[in-house]
């Protein structure tokens, strides 16, 4: 019985170990692609900035790249 015990709790730890590793993956990859947008965002601002120069109209609408980032 001691024995049907200890099989049943390493095949739960299994599983739960199993279902932790697919939430880290899954958590990463949307870390990752959270990462891949906001730089993407970054140099789209940072282009704006270049184009924008002195005005100011288009230095508001750069300005509202950047706090999408936010």
């Amino acid at each position: 019985m001691r024995m049907f015990k200890t099989a049943i709790l390493a095949v739960t730890l299994a599983a739960l170990a199993a279902c932790g590793s697919a939430g880290e993956k899954q958590k990463n990859k949307a870390e990752a692609e959270y990462t891949k947008e906001k730089t993407k965002t970054m140099q789209e601002y940072k282009s704006c900035l270049k184009k924008a120069k002195q005005d100011q109209d288009k230095l508001d609408a750069c300005e509202r790249l950047i706090k999408a980032v936010e």
